[in-house]
């Protein structure tokens, strides 16, 4: 299963929305570095599915991918959440700390995966979705690259993939991803940000 939405739990208030939209338009508008990110294509390592040549970068066709990083939310932002989840008894919100996803820097991600040891499958509550009909698509490699190395992060070009799965997330509400699969982003008019908790320290250690 690549996707699944989340209705039957209940939206956050909309102060807190608010309050993590604003909270991360400050971190942009003030240049504060995001703690983790990603986006980068594969130019060495020719087993890679994610390989293109360097060369490439420099031809008019080439399109930069839109970067994914996070930001920690401010400890009483987060535990505002859980505290409202708490109070709701929602069996499926149990995370101790909050990120704040941001994804931005152009029109669309490149197919990645994550790293599974970190963020292989999870929620996502999608507080601003970056545009009217912004896709999140999952994809398998076409025969003829599938056994091919497939490197955690790297972009993916799309000529050597098969779409599967594409859906546009609905802004406030949660969404269970795959995040091991690979999946990308299109149509992307503006910043995009997300909520994603989680109880372990291994995605930053790993």
């Amino acid at each position: 299963m690549y996707y699944k939405k989340h209705n039957e739990i209940p939206a956050l208030p909309d102060h807190i929305a608010k309050a993590c939209i604003e909270y991360g338009e400050s971190m942009i508008s003030n240049n504060i570095p995001l703690v983790v990110k990603y986006g980068s294509y594969e130019t060495e390592n020719k087993n890679s599915i994610a390989y293109i040549p360097a060369e490439e970068f420099n031809h008019p066709s080439y399109k930069k991918s839109g970067e994914v990083g996070f930001h920690w939310l401010p400890p009483e932002m987060s535990q505002s959440i859980c505290d409202f989840y708490n109070e709701v008894n929602n069996p499926l919100i149990k995370n101790v700390i909050y990120f704040l996803q941001v994804v931005a820097g152009a029109d669309f991600v490149a197919p990645h995966i994550d790293d599974p040891h970190r963020r292989s499958e999870g929620m996502l509550y999608l507080l601003k979705a970056g545009g009217s009909n912004v896709r999140t698509q999952w994809y398998e490699p076409k025969e003829e690259f599938k056994d091919l190395e497939l490197a955690n992060y790297s972009c993916i070009p799309k000529d050597k993939l098969n779409l599967v799965e594409d859906q546009c997330l609905e802004e406030d509400c949660w969404h269970w991803l795959n995040f091991s699969k690979i999946h990308g982003v299109e149509n992307q008019e503006s910043v995009r940000f997300a909520l994603w908790g989680f109880s372990n320290w291994d995605f930053l250690n790993g």
